[in-house]
């Protein structure tokens, strides 16, 4: 298991969070997401074998923001 901690633009509400959490714990491998809407970052568990942080962007920009780090 690894994780990695993503900043991420465009959260407002708790429904964005939602929104995250859910386009990336439906990434197969994915353990858990768990967005901050404080901090701006969501933070990923993640099966290395069969995901990684490259998989991880495309699925939160298409859930609408933008990941800046």
């Amino acid at each position: 298991m690894e994780s990695t901690t993503l900043m991420v633009q465009g959260m407002t509400c708790e429904g964005c969070v939602s929104s995250v959490k859910r386009a990336l714990e439906g990434i197969p491998g994915v353990k858990s997401a768990e967005p901050s809407l404080e901090k701006g970052t969501v933070k990923i568990d993640y099966d290395p074998k069969e995901t990684g942080p490259r998989n991880f962007r495309p699925s939160i920009e298409a859930a609408g923001f933008e990941v800046i780090g």
